[in-house]
């Protein structure tokens, strides 16, 4: 489990908190005309941010630690490996192409092919079938906590052979690198 900071988590992802800011601000500004409806607005963003702030804690907390190298570091793009079956069955490796905010996290500027711990949670937008998750949302430690020791021991957590399948995967992908998923 990673203990998120969310100064951390702030810097690496402002708009976070921007959009609820906002609407404090809004509702603040309302307030001169319309008590009820401004203290709604301000406090309904309040509730919001509150609850957005700990899903970032439940991400971490529940979330599935995955390998990610940084493949282009200018543009922020990660690789990171994953096993989209969501039953227990037949393996479906993929791996995920994302651009993150690395720029702005713990331990940057990073160069490529810097390795990365992920935590990551997967959803499925497929009512049909439940076989395997359709998207994950992997976030990189770095972007939730300042603590070097917890960064590295995220990495040392992977196995050695999740590394080595996520390095040989990636050169074989085409490049320029594009996001999206790619099945193994």
């Amino acid at each position: 489990m990673i203990k998120v900071n969310y100064k951390v988590l702030l810097r690496c992802y402002p708009g976070e908190v921007i959009f609820y800011v906002v609407g404090v601000i809004v509702g603040l500004a309302l307030m001169t005309v319309h008590a009820a409806l401004g203290g709604a607005i301000a406090g309904v963003s309040v509730i919001a941010c509150i609850m957005n702030l700990n899903s970032w804690k439940g991400h971490f907390a529940q979330g599935a630690l995955l390998p990610a190298i940084v493949v282009n570091p200018d543009k922020g793009l990660i690789a990171v490996v994953a096993d989209m079956d969501a039953q227990g069955g037949r393996p479906y490796p993929v791996v995920k192409i994302v651009k993150r905010p690395i720029k702005s996290a713990t331990g940057a500027p990073f160069k490529k092919g810097s390795r990365l711990a992920t935590v990551a949670t997967f959803h499925n937008s497929n009512i049909v079938s439940n076989k395997r998750w359709t998207d994950f949302n992997p976030i990189a430690v770095n972007c939730a906590t300042a603590s070097r020791k917890t960064i590295k021991r995220a990495i040392n957590a992977i196995d050695e052979e999740e590394w080595e399948l996520l390095l040989k995967v990636v050169k074989k992908l085409d490049q320029p690198y594009k996001a999206g998923i790619y099945p193994l």
